[in-house]
Formats: C-alpha cells, sequence, structure tokens
C-alpha cells in the first residue's frame, strides 16, 4: 500500500507514523526499537553520521562533533555546524534527522518513505517553515504539507468535528512552547489564536539544573563560573545528566547528580523553584493568546490538550489547574500525538482533494496509487473525526506583515497591515499616495514582526522589532504625476503563510509583483549543494 507518512521533527525528539490500512495512525519504531529519535546528529567522519541515541552518548566522548537542538536555528542562515572541516546549515542537519527516521521506517516497513507531512510549531514565520520544507526536500521527501503541530495533536486526539467545540492545546517540547485555540464543527477545524516561543522548552528545564550544579560546584571548590562553563566535556556530560534528572524529578521527590568526582541533591521542591520563572513565562504565553482569542469572541473552553514531553513534569499540570480550574485538562499521548495526527492529515489531504482546492489550498502532489490507498481508508473508517469526508483546517498567520510608509511628518516608518492570528488565506489592499510631485517610482519594503492589534501606538512598529521579508520598486510611473497619486497595494497571504506582494498605478497599468524573500532560508543553489552534501553521507 503506497503511504503517507507523518513527521514530527522536533528539537529534542522526533517521531515518525502512518495510518494503516483500518485507519489507525501507528508510530514507526526506529531501528533501535524506539518510537523517538532524539534530534542529536555526530559526525563521526566527513561520510559518516550517527543520528538518535547513539549520537546523544556521543556527547560525553565527542561534543564538539555532535549537534543538538537544530530546530532552534532553522531559518536563522547565520548558524552553521562545523565538524571535520565541513559546514553544515540548519536544513541539512535537519534533513540528516528526516534521513534517519526515513531510513529506518523503510526497513521496518519494506517500502520506501516517500510522500510526508512535517510539522513545525504554529507560531514558525516564513522563513522557518520554508526552512523545514527544504529540509525534506534535501532528504529526498516529497512534502505534502507543513502542518502546525498543535493542530496535528488535536487530529491525532480525535475531535469529533462535527460536534462544535473549543480546545485550548498546551504543547510544551523539548526546545519550543505552542499554545494553541482551535474551535472544531461540521469537518472544519479552525485556528482561532496561536502563541509562543520557540526558546524555551524542557532543555530550558535543564538548563536551569545544569546552572544550580555549576554554581554549587563553584561555591565548594572555589572556582568561577567562566573555569567550569569553558570545560567542554564537562558541559556536555552536564546536558546528559540534568535531562535525566529532570525525567526522575518527574516521578520521584529527589535526584542525584553526578560529574567531575562532586555530587548534587536536587529535590522536586528545588527544581520546581528553580524553574518557576520558565513556567510563569508559557502561562504568560497562554494568557496573552486566549485575550487574542477573546477578541474574536471566544470566552469559554471544552477542555485544554496537553501535548509534548515536557508536560509530564507535575509542576506543569499543577499550574494549568491552578489558573485555569474552570476548564477540563487532558494529556494527548504527548510523544507521538503530532506526527500520527500529521500522518492522518496528509492521508485526508489525497483522499480528497478538491476539497482542498474548494478551500483554497494546494492539492497534494501524489501518484495514482496512493490517492488510491487514501481513498480506501476514509471508505471504512472516518480518519480522525467520527466521520467519513474531508478535513479542512483554517489556519491563522502567526506573524503580524508590516510596510513602510511615510507618515505626515515626512519619516519613514513601518504600519502593520496585516496581524497575527488573522485567518488566513487572506488578502488585504491598501491604497496610498505618492510622496512627491513627478515621482517615478515606488520602493515597496514589507516587514514581519510579533505586534499584535493595538500593540504600539499607531500600529507603528518599531524597526529594530521587525524583519525584512521582501522589497523592491515599482516603476518607472508616468512622468507629471502628482503629489498623492494613487497607488494600490495587495497582501496576499495563502493557506501555507506564504506572502506575495501586488501593486499597481491604476491609471497607467503600471504594476509590479513580489514574492517574500525568504532571505534566511537556502537559496536554489545552495539547497542543490545541500542535497549533495547529504547523498554522499552514510547515516547509521
Amino acid at each position: 500500500m503506497a503511504k503517507i507518512f507523518g513527521i514530527d521533527l522536533g528539537t529534542t525528539f522526533s517521531c515518525i507514523a502512518y495510518v494503516d490500512e483500518y485507519g489507525k495512525p501507528v508510530v514507526i519504531p526506529n531501528r533501535e526499537n524506539s518510537p523517538v529519535t532524539p534530534s542529536v546528529v555526530f559526525f563521526e567522519t566527513a561520510d559518516n553520521v550517527s543520528v538518535g541515541e547513539i549520537a546523544k552518548q556521543a556527547l560525553q566522548s565527542d561534543p564538539d562533533l555532535v549537534c543538538t537542538t537544530i530546530k532552534r536555528q532553522m531559518g536563522n542562515q547565520d548558524y552553521t555546524f562545523y565538524a571535520n572541516d565541513k559546514e553544515y546549515k540548519p536544513e541539512t542537519v535537519s534533513a540528516l534527522i528526516l534521513g534517519k527516521l526515513a531510513k529506518d521506517a523503510a526497513e521496518k516497513l519494506g517500502e520506501p518513505v516517500e510522500n510526508v507531512v512535517i510539522t513545525c510549531p504554529a507560531y514558525f514565520g516564513l522563513d522557518e517553515r520554508e526552512a523545514t520544507r527544504k529540509a525534506g526536500e534535501i532528504a529526498g521527501l516529497n512534502v505534502l504539507s507543513i502542518i502546525n503541530e498543535p493542530t496535528a495533536a488535536a487530529i491525532s486526539y480525535g475531535l469529533d468535528v462535527t460536534t462544535p467545540q473549543t480546545v485550548m492545546v498546551y504543547d510544551l517540547g523539548g526546545g519550543t512552547f505552542d499554545v494553541t485555540i482551535i474551535k472544531v464543527s461540521n469537518g472544519v477545524i479552525e485556528v482561532v489564536a496561536t502563541g509562543g516561543d520557540h526558546h524555551l522548552g524542557g532543555k530550558d528545564w535543564d538548563q536551569a539544573i545544569r546552572d544550580y550544579f555549576v554554581d554549587q560546584y563553584c561555591a565548594e571548590n572555589g572556582t568561577t563560573r567562566d573555569d567550569v562553563t569553558a570545560n567542554f566535556e564537562l558541559m556536555a556530560d552536564l546536558e546528559v545528566k540534568c535531562e535525566q534528572a529532570k525525567v526522575q524529578l518527574s516521578e520521584r521527590e529527589s535526584t542525584k547528580l553526578k560529574a567531575e568526582g562532586f555530587r548534587v541533591e536536587l529535590s522536586r521542591e528545588q527544581f520546581e523553584s528553580l524553574t518557576r520563572n520558565l513556567l510563569e513565562n508559557t502561562i504568560q504565553k497562554t494568557n496573552e493568546t486566549m485575550a487574542e482569542a477573546q477578541r474574536k469572541g471566544v470566552d469559554k473552553y471544552d477542555k485544554i490538550l496537553l501535548v509534548g514531553g515536557s508536560t509530564r513534569m507535575p509542576q506543569v499540570m499543577k499550574i494549568l489547574q491552578e489558573t485555569y480550574p474552570q476548564i477540563p485538562i487532558e494529556f494527548c499521548d504527548p510523544d507521538a500525538a503530532v506526527a500520527k495526527g500529521a500522518a492522518i492529515f496528509g492521508v485526508n489531504m489525497a483522499a480528497y482533494p478538491e476539497a482542498r482546492e474548494a478551500a483554497g489550498e494546494a492539492a497534494p502532489v501524489v501518484d495514482a496509487a496512493t490517492q488510491q490507498a487514501a481513498e480506501e481508508i476514509t471508505k471504512t473508517w472516518g480518519i480522525g473525526s467520527g466521520q467519513q469526508g474531508p478535513m479542512v483546517i483554517r489556519n491563522v498567520i502567526s506573524k503580524s506583515i508590516a510596510l513602510e510608509l511615510v507618515d505626515d511628518d515626512g519619516q519613514d516608518k513601518l504600519f502593520n497591515q496585516i496581524f497575527k492570528n488573522t485567518a488566513i488565506p487572506h488578502t488585504h489592499t491598501l491604497r496610498a499616495g505618492t510622496i512627491v510631485d513627478n515621482q517615478t517610482q515606488v520602493h515597496l519594503a514589507i516587514f514581519e514582526n510579533d505586534y499584535a492589534a493595538g500593540a504600539v501606538p499607531g500600529d507603528i512598529v518599531p524597526r529594530d522589532d521587525a524583519k525584512l521579508l521582501t522589497d523592491g520598486d515599482m516603476g518607472p510611473l508616468p512622468s507629471g504625476l502628482p503629489k498623492g497619486t494613487l497607488i494600490e497595494i495587495d497582501l496576499k497571504i495563502d493557506d501555507q503563510g506564504l506572502l506575495a506582494i501586488d501593486a499597481r498605478h491604476p491609471e497607467s497599468g503600471v504594476t509590479k509583483h513580489l514574492e517574500v524573500l525568504l532571505q534566511n532560508v537556502m537559496s536554489e543553489e545552495q539547497l542543490n549543494e545541500a542535497k549533495e552534501q547529504v547523498k554522499g553521507i552514510s547515516i547509521l
């Protein structure tokens, strides 16, 4: 049976799943027979890498050759990992992780892994999403869609979309935090609002334990923090042991941490005190997202779904129960829910391509055998919703879009035009005027930022808080135009969150089309180089 696979490309662990012929989402264990694979790459040589548990163990022996938490660098082209005199960009490292998942799954099932849906945090911007897509392409996969992790988790949970309800997905993973508010009814999964922080996750809880150990070590041995943290091998050893201590404290009241012959005892109470600020940050993000949803008319929740391995920490359930006592809280298969939901959605996409197009989404590109297999599954089982029929996701953009305009005082400023948590696909038209007589060109500059509607006076965004997405000049305009000549600008965001800009001078017909220049992901030339680089690497 031609299959579609869902992949949770996580910060600390990754997972792959598919939907079997009975409509059941199934996680495929790796070669080591574990359902999850550590998102760690050990560059043993220039031609051989290990991914997963073996790579994680190499942190203690060869820390300079081990790359971890690469997901936090997706969309950051300033980041490069160096090993064995070679350079590896975030997309390439992620492609090696995807390659391990695909290789092991193919061995288990006896057939190749080709068609995939890959997940990413809901608040990922354009650069991060495109970087994720390119990682899949480098790995030789046909990426049908990039779907938000909380949405995938909700699909996996099996929400009955025939019953109107509103759920909050609280997703605390190893390196990222997402909170997403979803309404479901009549086969439609509508994302109302989303927020989060891609530098907040279980790794930060590990860091708190590591900081505590270092402080105790310094006090006992009369050394400085700089001296201790400069010990690369010790810090790598602590990275593994602090994660283990965190896991142990989810089950025990205390644990011991030993390194360099020094032992520290840490109680759960101490651990929760050390990390209280991190937990409160998730509540702050949750409250901000609930406020966004309230502005859209959502003030009642049927449940909170807990997703992500870090939600196993007892302090998470405790603070959520204290903060939102009126909302039922349920676990949602923390490790596997996201991959399973992505697989379910992939099958639904392939089975109902016409529904995708009718909803303004791109239909997946799959062969006839894959589409037929997906259709057969949906005939025997209502994927994810308890009913036969297409599943439609209505998403929102996670970042606001600003345009550079000149204000009444003649100053260039960034004015937000489309605000984060706006439903997509979406088109916004702005009517502006030229700023001087005889103007022959109009400069277009579009920026991305995190400011919600009304968050800053006049919705004018500080330039230092915005990222340039694309810019270009429209012209030449006809000569002799007066100041204030009408220019129309359409900002169009598709169902995947990708942005295009069309500007025009209606009288003359002069136009300018801009695609977003994803400046922080690989160019086509770099992409091809990365494909060749990965082809020459043996993944263990």
